[in-house]
């Protein structure tokens, strides 16, 4: 009885990790905004199409405003970590270039994603 206690112990805890995306969500979206890293901060001129295919994955993991708050947040540590300034004209029109309607990109080093 104590081994199925245990057994059942186990597996509520793998699902309840399993059912915690933060972490993981904030890794899918910090990959595929890192496509985009060169272009917002000024290393690379052109937008590419590997970007706008980060930017659709980042919309599709932002659901609700927490998701949308919390993977913002990620990007911006991202954007932070790159090092450098953030092209705050090519941030904000980011979205609208790889035709996708979202608010979640940051546009500067100091943007608060808690709105």
């Amino acid at each position: 009885m104590a081994r199925l206690l245990l057994l059942v112990a186990i597996l509520a805890a793998a699902m309840l990790r399993a059912s915690s995306d933060t972490h993981s969500d904030c890794g899918i979206a910090q990959t595929a905004f890192g496509e985009c890293v060169p272009y917002v901060t000024g290393k690379d001129p052109s937008l590419s199409d590997q970007c706008c295919s980060g930017v659709k994955d980042i919309k599709e993991l932002t659901p609700t405003v927490d998701d949308r708050r919390a993977i913002c947040a990620c990007l911006l540590q991202e954007l932070k970590d790159a090092g450098g300034s953030v092209d705050s004209s090519k941030a904000s029109g980011l979205a609208g270039a790889c035709s996708v309607s979202t608010n979640v990109i940051p546009t500067s080093l100091s943007f608060d994603c808690s709105k």
